[in-house]
């Protein structure tokens, strides 16, 4: 976390020589909307994975601070077409009017389409959050690449420090040049992500399958690490999805364990042995630390939140580790046979607090929330708790 940091706070700098400078609500306006800029312009970049994961391999304080930008954004957005509209002494239909009849105008309306656009993006992802379907909440998610452009543009073409500042008129260029580039990058990651085989399905219980992927040609993703997980398509174009490695082979064949809970994973489930499926990864790190022997380690998992400790405990299952495995019927018990002969009286079918310990808590968002609550109204500590979510 420390490096992303000291690179968000790099790109910053350039425009704290501007606080000196802002002798009125003009100036105010343009500071707040470059700000805003800069903060629309990270949670792209940190919305792309595979660049975030060299910044920060820590993936739930990447997701936390994508959305601390988000509010910080949306604040600085909305700010500064309000302090324009005040500065230009203007009634509040100035920050609707869409006037493209010549340049200056057609500059200020790039702004209001994307404030507009931004409206859209800011009420999907908090008000009606609830209500719209995941799906399309990600879609809506889509508008924040030509939100982004729209923003640059606009303060291209307007910015009074831009034009006043060749330097940092060339920032940033620099700035909207890297935007496009990572967004090209985006859209062409999947066409040469890495192409695996479907060698094997097994039906692990009612639910889950495990599917054994073998990669195609030379080209195959590095070895993960335990608990790591990789993102699945079913073709080049398709949405990616999130599971984690529960085996891998020397060969280089990997092992997930999928349960069917939605229209991709019932896809998945169709598939027979011998189609081609997409692998982007691996990611995450959220069972490093309990490989350390010098405290116990308390792994706590919901359902199909076993996944991520399965490869753990079979290539480091030390005295100092113990599993819970909640389940909702014995029958979904996946690995149970197996992780109780490696761990013996530690697979264990209650809660109880160890000294010390850490604590890794994976499942669903509810199964998770309410877990880390009990520990710590038992008295855990924060620095000792360690979650990972599973979405179907």
């Amino acid at each position: 976390m420390t490096r992303l940091t000291a690179v968000m706070l790099l790109t910053a700098l350039p425009f704290l020589a501007l606080l000196g400078r802002t002798d009125d609500v003009g100036d105010a306006a343009n500071l707040v909307g470059l700000g805003g800029a800069l903060a629309l312009w990270w949670q792209v970049v940190l919305g792309a994975r595979q660049i975030s994961e060299r910044l920060c391999r820590d993936r739930l304080r990447v997701v936390a601070l994508h959305r601390w930008l988000g509010g910080c954004g949306a604040f600085l957005v909305l700010l500064h077409p309000l302090l324009e509209t005040i500065a230009n002494r203007q009634d509040l239909t100035y920050l609707v009017l869409l006037d493209f009849s010549w340049v200056e105008s057609s500059y200020t309306s790039y702004g209001r389409v994307a404030l507009l656009l931004f409206l859209a993006l800011w009420l999907t992802s908090t008000l009606l959050r609830g209500a719209i379907r995941h799906r399309l909440w990600r879609h809506v998610h889509y508008v924040s690449y030509p939100l982004t452009g729209l923003v640059f543009l606009h303060a291209h073409g307007i910015g009074t420090f831009l034009a006043e500042l060749p330097w940092l008129r060339a920032y940033w260029l620099a700035l909207a040049g890297c935007l496009a580039l990572l967004v090209a990058w985006r859209l062409a990651v999947p066409l040469w992500s890495h192409r695996y085989r479907l060698v094997a399905r097994d039906r692990l219980s009612p639910t889950v399958t495990q599917y054994t992927l073998a990669p195609l040609g030379n080209r195959r993703a590095r070895r993960p690490a335990p608990g790591q997980f990789c993102y699945l398509r079913l073709g080049p174009l398709s949405r990616a999805h999130p599971f984690s490695v529960v085996g891998q082979g020397e060969d280089g064949t990997l092992a997930f364990a999928v349960k069917r809970a939605g229209p991709f994973t019932a896809r998945l489930d169709g598939l027979e042995p011998g189609a081609v499926l997409r692998l982007d990864g691996p990611y995450g790190r959220f069972t490093r630390q309990a490989r350390l022997d010098d405290r116990p380690a308390v792994l706590i998992a919901g359902g199909i939140g076993i996944t991520p400790f399965v490869d753990l405990l079979r290539r480091h299952a030390g005295p100092h580790m113990s599993l819970l495995h909640v389940v909702s019927s014995p029958a979904e018990a996946v690995f149970r046979d197996e992780l109780r002969d490696r761990l013996g009286p530690r697979y264990t079918e209650e809660r109880r607090l160890v000294p010390r310990a850490r604590y890794f808590v994976c499942g669903s968002p509810g199964f998770v929330e309410s877990t880390v609550g009990g520990l710590r109204a038992e008295g855990v500590g924060r620095d000792q708790l360690f979650t990972e979510h599973f979405d179907c």
